[in-house]
Protein backbone atom coordinates (compact mmCIF):
# COMPACT_ATOMS: atom_id res chain seq x y z
CA UNK A 1 0.00 0.00 0.00
CA UNK A 2 1.28 3.09 -0.97
CA UNK A 3 1.14 6.99 1.48
CA UNK A 4 -1.86 7.97 -0.96
CA UNK A 5 -4.09 4.80 -0.16
CA UNK A 6 -3.23 4.32 3.61
CA UNK A 7 -4.22 8.23 4.05
CA UNK A 8 -7.24 7.84 2.35
CA UNK A 9 -8.30 4.74 4.05
CA UNK A 10 -7.36 6.77 7.27
CA UNK A 11 -9.51 9.73 6.38
CA UNK A 12 -12.64 7.39 6.27
CA UNK A 13 -12.09 5.72 9.08
CA UNK A 14 -11.65 9.07 11.30
CA UNK A 15 -14.97 10.29 10.34
CA UNK A 16 -17.51 9.91 13.03
CA UNK A 17 -19.66 6.42 12.65
CA UNK A 18 -23.59 8.12 11.94
CA UNK A 19 -25.10 5.62 14.54
CA UNK A 20 -22.38 7.40 17.29
CA UNK A 21 -23.34 10.64 15.33
CA UNK A 22 -26.77 10.48 15.80
CA UNK A 23 -26.56 9.35 19.69
CA UNK A 24 -24.84 12.24 19.77
CA UNK A 25 -26.91 14.75 18.04
CA UNK A 26 -29.92 13.25 20.50
CA UNK A 27 -27.92 14.38 23.35
CA UNK A 28 -27.25 17.79 22.27
CA UNK A 29 -31.01 17.87 21.47
CA UNK A 30 -31.72 17.37 25.34
CA UNK A 31 -29.16 19.51 26.21
CA UNK A 32 -30.17 22.22 24.07
CA UNK A 33 -33.51 21.90 25.71
CA UNK A 34 -32.27 22.30 29.49
CA UNK A 35 -30.66 25.27 28.47
CA UNK A 36 -33.97 27.19 27.34
CA UNK A 37 -35.58 25.78 29.80
CA UNK A 38 -33.09 27.28 32.73
CA UNK A 39 -32.95 30.69 30.35
CA UNK A 40 -35.75 31.13 28.23
CA UNK A 41 -36.15 34.71 27.06
CA UNK A 42 -32.55 35.80 28.10
CA UNK A 43 -31.19 33.41 25.15
CA UNK A 44 -30.30 33.92 21.61
CA UNK A 45 -29.80 30.57 21.07
CA UNK A 46 -27.89 27.26 22.19
CA UNK A 47 -25.78 26.54 19.62
CA UNK A 48 -22.70 23.71 18.66
CA UNK A 49 -19.59 25.09 17.41
CA UNK A 50 -16.24 23.57 17.18
CA UNK A 51 -14.85 20.58 15.24
CA UNK A 52 -18.13 18.98 15.70
CA UNK A 53 -19.55 21.60 13.83
CA UNK A 54 -17.12 22.13 11.22
CA UNK A 55 -16.77 17.95 10.73
CA UNK A 56 -13.07 17.73 11.61
CA UNK A 57 -14.32 16.09 14.87
CA UNK A 58 -12.64 12.63 15.30
CA UNK A 59 -14.73 9.56 17.11
CA UNK A 60 -11.52 7.71 17.73
CA UNK A 61 -9.94 10.56 20.03
CA UNK A 62 -11.28 9.31 23.38
CA UNK A 63 -10.65 12.77 24.83
CA UNK A 64 -12.66 14.78 22.04
CA UNK A 65 -15.51 16.90 22.74
CA UNK A 66 -18.33 18.53 21.37
CA UNK A 67 -18.52 22.47 21.92
CA UNK A 68 -21.79 23.86 22.65
CA UNK A 69 -22.68 27.69 22.77
CA UNK A 70 -25.11 29.62 25.08
CA UNK A 71 -25.29 32.59 23.79
CA UNK A 72 -27.46 35.47 25.99
CA UNK A 73 -29.11 38.69 24.29
CA UNK A 74 -26.66 40.83 26.71
CA UNK A 75 -24.09 40.47 29.71
CA UNK A 76 -25.47 40.57 32.79
CA UNK A 77 -23.05 38.99 34.80
CA UNK A 78 -19.06 38.29 34.86
CA UNK A 79 -18.03 34.94 33.89
CA UNK A 80 -18.30 32.78 36.67
CA UNK A 81 -21.80 33.68 37.42
CA UNK A 82 -22.95 32.22 34.19
CA UNK A 83 -20.28 29.37 34.91
CA UNK A 84 -22.47 28.84 38.21
CA UNK A 85 -25.72 28.48 37.04
CA UNK A 86 -24.86 26.48 34.19
CA UNK A 87 -23.23 23.93 36.60
CA UNK A 88 -26.06 24.24 38.91
CA UNK A 89 -28.51 23.34 36.23
CA UNK A 90 -25.97 20.01 34.89
CA UNK A 91 -25.96 19.50 38.57
CA UNK A 92 -29.79 18.53 38.63
CA UNK A 93 -30.14 17.54 34.51
CA UNK A 94 -27.51 15.28 34.39
CA UNK A 95 -26.80 13.77 38.27
CA UNK A 96 -25.08 10.34 36.64
CA UNK A 97 -22.83 11.96 34.74
CA UNK A 98 -19.25 13.75 35.73
CA UNK A 99 -19.80 17.39 36.10
CA UNK A 100 -16.95 19.78 36.24
CA UNK A 101 -15.49 23.56 35.59
CA UNK A 102 -12.69 23.68 33.52
CA UNK A 103 -12.46 27.35 33.19
CA UNK A 104 -14.13 28.63 30.80
CA UNK A 105 -15.88 26.00 30.23
CA UNK A 106 -17.99 23.62 32.16
CA UNK A 107 -18.05 19.84 31.10
CA UNK A 108 -20.21 17.05 31.46
CA UNK A 109 -18.27 14.22 30.77
CA UNK A 110 -21.15 11.11 29.91
CA UNK A 111 -20.45 7.48 28.71
CA UNK A 112 -20.46 8.38 25.04
CA UNK A 113 -19.75 12.16 24.72
CA UNK A 114 -18.22 14.85 26.58
CA UNK A 115 -19.30 18.40 26.58
CA UNK A 116 -18.21 21.49 26.86
CA UNK A 117 -20.30 24.20 27.76
CA UNK A 118 -19.59 27.97 27.16
CA UNK A 119 -21.89 30.78 28.19
CA UNK A 120 -21.55 33.93 25.43
CA UNK A 121 -22.71 36.92 24.07
CA UNK A 122 -23.02 38.97 21.04
CA UNK A 123 -20.23 41.61 20.78
CA UNK A 124 -21.16 42.23 16.96
CA UNK A 125 -23.09 40.69 14.08
CA UNK A 126 -20.20 38.20 13.82
CA UNK A 127 -18.14 38.11 16.69
CA UNK A 128 -19.46 36.90 20.48
CA UNK A 129 -17.45 37.56 23.71
CA UNK A 130 -16.97 34.44 25.35
CA UNK A 131 -15.41 33.87 29.33
CA UNK A 132 -11.19 34.30 28.97
CA UNK A 133 -8.72 31.47 30.47
CA UNK A 134 -7.88 32.38 34.15
CA UNK A 135 -4.35 33.39 32.42
CA UNK A 136 -5.57 36.48 30.92
CA UNK A 137 -6.15 39.58 33.04
CA UNK A 138 -9.50 40.26 31.00
CA UNK A 139 -12.91 38.92 32.17
CA UNK A 140 -13.85 38.36 28.52
CA UNK A 141 -12.61 37.39 25.07
CA UNK A 142 -13.49 37.49 21.48
CA UNK A 143 -14.02 34.45 19.30
CA UNK A 144 -15.84 34.09 15.53
CA UNK A 145 -16.45 30.69 15.69
CA UNK A 146 -18.95 30.89 12.41
CA UNK A 147 -16.69 32.69 10.46
CA UNK A 148 -13.75 30.30 11.11
CA UNK A 149 -16.25 27.28 10.19
CA UNK A 150 -16.88 29.12 6.80
CA UNK A 151 -13.21 30.12 6.30
CA UNK A 152 -13.12 25.60 6.52
CA UNK A 153 -15.95 25.02 4.46
CA UNK A 154 -14.76 27.66 2.08
CA UNK A 155 -11.04 26.09 2.05
CA UNK A 156 -11.85 22.37 1.63
CA UNK A 157 -14.23 23.26 -1.13
CA UNK A 158 -11.27 25.18 -2.95
CA UNK A 159 -9.00 22.38 -2.72
CA UNK A 160 -10.92 19.33 -4.07
CA UNK A 161 -12.48 18.44 -0.75
CA UNK A 162 -9.11 17.13 0.57
CA UNK A 163 -8.92 19.56 3.25
CA UNK A 164 -11.37 18.70 6.19
CA UNK A 165 -9.96 14.70 5.59
CA UNK A 166 -6.42 16.47 5.96
CA UNK A 167 -7.01 18.36 9.17
CA UNK A 168 -8.73 14.85 10.71
CA UNK A 169 -5.64 13.31 9.74
CA UNK A 170 -3.09 15.74 11.38
CA UNK A 171 -5.82 15.67 14.77
CA UNK A 172 -5.19 11.92 14.68
CA UNK A 173 -1.74 11.97 14.31
CA UNK A 174 -1.31 14.70 17.47
CA UNK A 175 -4.09 12.78 19.73
CA UNK A 176 -2.05 9.66 19.46
CA UNK A 177 1.19 11.98 20.75
CA UNK A 178 -0.14 13.22 23.58
CA UNK A 179 -1.93 16.12 22.09
CA UNK A 180 1.53 18.48 22.44
CA UNK A 181 -0.58 20.52 19.98
CA UNK A 182 -3.72 22.79 20.62
CA UNK A 183 -6.34 20.84 18.10
CA UNK A 184 -7.59 24.75 17.38
CA UNK A 185 -4.02 25.71 16.17
CA UNK A 186 -3.21 22.82 13.97
CA UNK A 187 -6.56 23.68 11.97
CA UNK A 188 -5.69 27.06 11.96
CA UNK A 189 -2.32 26.43 10.21
CA UNK A 190 -3.98 24.42 7.57
CA UNK A 191 -6.48 26.47 6.84
CA UNK A 192 -4.04 29.45 6.40
CA UNK A 193 -1.85 27.66 4.35
CA UNK A 194 -1.25 28.16 0.45
CA UNK A 195 -1.48 24.82 -1.27
CA UNK A 196 -0.88 23.54 -5.05
CA UNK A 197 -1.32 19.90 -4.55
CA UNK A 198 -3.37 17.26 -6.03
CA UNK A 199 -3.30 14.76 -4.09
CA UNK A 200 -4.32 13.54 -0.05
CA UNK A 201 -0.23 12.70 -0.05
CA UNK A 202 0.56 15.92 -1.04
CA UNK A 203 -1.72 18.32 1.13
CA UNK A 204 -0.28 15.89 4.10
CA UNK A 205 3.47 16.70 3.15
CA UNK A 206 2.91 20.09 2.59
CA UNK A 207 1.02 20.42 5.93
CA UNK A 208 3.08 18.66 7.90
CA UNK A 209 6.30 20.73 6.54
CA UNK A 210 4.43 23.84 8.04
CA UNK A 211 4.20 22.43 11.90
CA UNK A 212 7.21 24.10 12.65
CA UNK A 213 5.25 27.21 12.76
CA UNK A 214 3.57 25.79 16.27
CA UNK A 215 6.65 23.71 17.79
CA UNK A 216 7.55 26.54 21.04
CA UNK A 217 8.69 23.84 23.25
CA UNK A 218 11.18 21.00 23.25
CA UNK A 219 8.42 18.23 23.32
CA UNK A 220 6.84 19.48 20.35
CA UNK A 221 9.85 20.17 18.36
CA UNK A 222 11.83 16.67 19.47
CA UNK A 223 8.31 14.90 18.14
CA UNK A 224 8.20 16.99 14.44
CA UNK A 225 12.22 15.78 14.40
CA UNK A 226 11.10 12.12 14.59
CA UNK A 227 7.92 12.86 12.25
CA UNK A 228 10.59 14.30 9.35
CA UNK A 229 12.60 11.22 9.97
CA UNK A 230 9.75 8.83 9.41
CA UNK A 231 9.04 10.52 6.27
CA UNK A 232 12.48 10.64 4.83
CA UNK A 233 12.28 6.29 5.62
CA UNK A 234 9.73 6.42 3.42
CA UNK A 235 10.93 8.48 0.63
CA UNK A 236 13.63 6.09 0.51
CA UNK A 237 10.93 2.91 0.27
CA UNK A 238 9.10 5.08 -1.91
CA UNK A 239 12.23 5.43 -4.30
CA UNK A 240 13.29 1.60 -3.92
CA UNK A 241 9.80 0.16 -4.64
CA UNK A 242 9.07 -1.11 -1.26
CA UNK A 243 5.29 -0.87 -0.75
CA UNK A 244 5.10 -3.75 1.86
CA UNK A 245 7.85 -1.63 4.24
CA UNK A 246 6.24 1.52 3.62
CA UNK A 247 2.53 0.46 5.05
CA UNK A 248 4.79 -0.73 7.95
CA UNK A 249 6.48 2.44 8.55
CA UNK A 250 3.38 4.06 8.57
CA UNK A 251 1.65 1.80 10.85
CA UNK A 252 4.15 3.44 13.36
CA UNK A 253 2.83 6.35 13.15
CA UNK A 254 -0.41 6.91 11.40
CA UNK A 255 -1.69 3.61 12.24
CA UNK A 256 -5.41 2.55 11.13
CA UNK A 257 -7.64 2.71 13.87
Amino acid sequence: MDINTHLTTLAKQLVIDPDSKKKIEVSISHLKENMWGLFQDRLVEVAVFGSFDRETFIESDMEADVDILVNFKQKEFQPDTYLKQIRELCNKKYSRSDIYPDHPTIVIDMEHIKFEIVPSYNYSSDTVKIPAPRTKELKWISSSPKDFKSKVKQKDANNKGLILPLIRIIKYWNSINGKLFSSYELERLIVNKSYSCSTLKDYYLSATSSLDELAKTEQQKKLLIDLKEKHRRIRVMENYKLPEYIEQELETFLPLP
